[in-house]
């Protein structure tokens, strides 16, 4: 069961680093799709949320197992926050430059690397 759930977490994790992206992109060139792709990167934050809280009720070990799996929740926080934190200023027509866009995109992709390599391999 365990690892049924192991793999749709990295699945919708995977999901949700593309739509984040996509939403970084879309509020940086003011696309109208900008509401379909915050909609679904929140959706998919929560289901994420979802499947590694489960997750870590069904196996609690992990949790004192290593610090990998600290340093990986640490990265998940700040790019929840960051999805939360566009997704408002979507809706109050806010905007950043150009360049704050782009810092948080390749800030984004890099945690979404970080995390994968952490999940999979468990370094430490």
């Amino acid at each position: 069961m365990i690892y049924y759930l192991y793999g749709l977490h990295l699945l919708v994790v995977v999901s949700w680093a593309i739509f984040l992206l996509q939403f970084i992109k879309s509020l940086q060139n003011r696309l109208s799709d900008r509401y379909l792709f915050g909609y679904l990167s929140l959706i998919l934050m929560f289901i994420v949320l979802f499947i590694g809280t489960k997750m870590i009720l069904l196996n609690p070990a992990v949790a004192k197992s290593g610090k990998w799996l600290h340093t990986k929740l640490s990265f998940d926080i700040l790019l929840m926050i960051e999805n939360l934190a566009l997704f408002v200023m979507m809706f109050k027509d806010k905007f950043f430059s150009s360049k704050t866009y782009e810092w948080l995109y390749w800030f984004s992709y890099a945690s979404f690397m970080i995390m994968l390599g952490l999940s999979v391999f468990k370094p430490f």
